[in-house]
């Protein structure tokens, strides 16, 4: 009993490194699936979009390299599927923390009103043993409506892990 306890708490790393193409492809995947989302929806690709620092869902108020990076990844799928993305660390009159951009409810129909950004994509992340589950969304801000999301999975891998920790 004791060594299945002990089992439970470390960290298993099912692969030494996850390797960059397979960590793009996975979040490439999933703005694709919350593109063709929105495209039922009839969301224009020409109105601004913006796009929030992926946080953990333990603390709403922190990232990590791995929160930022995904969501840079994010910003550049949408913006290469001809959606019209607004750098928010380009803006002045928004404060940018150290550890990323955060828009909270507040603030977000206010920022968003100033770049007549038609949509908002948020997102959150959870570490367990074996895999980071990822949960983004595209939110309407004057309503608050979902206007799509996706959930997946990323292995937790060695790479990976350091990038959690930063």
């Amino acid at each position: 009993m004791l060594f299945l306890s002990s089992c439970a708490t470390h960290k298993d790393y099912s692969k030494s490194y996850l390797g960059s193409t397979e960590f793009i492809k996975k979040n490439q995947a999933a703005v694709d699936q919350m593109a063709s989302q929105l495209a039922q929806a009839k969301v224009q690709k020409d109105y601004p979009v913006l796009v929030a620092s992926v946080v953990s869902i333990n603390q709403l108020n922190r990232t990590s390299t791995f929160g930022r990076l995904l969501s840079e990844q994010v910003s550049a799928r949408f913006s290469q599927l001809q959606y019209q993305v607004v750098e928010p660390k380009l803006r002045g009159d928004l404060m940018i923390r150290e550890d990323g951009e955060f828009l909270m409810t507040r603030e977000l129909k206010e920022i968003a009103k100033s770049v007549s950004a038609q949509a908002v994509v948020v997102g959150t992340y959870v570490e367990t043993s074996q895999d980071i589950f990822v949960n983004l969304k595209v939110v309407q801000p004057e309503t608050n409506h979902v206007l799509a999301a996706t959930s997946y999975a990323i292995p937790l891998a060695k790479d990976v892990a350091v990038m959690l920790k930063n």
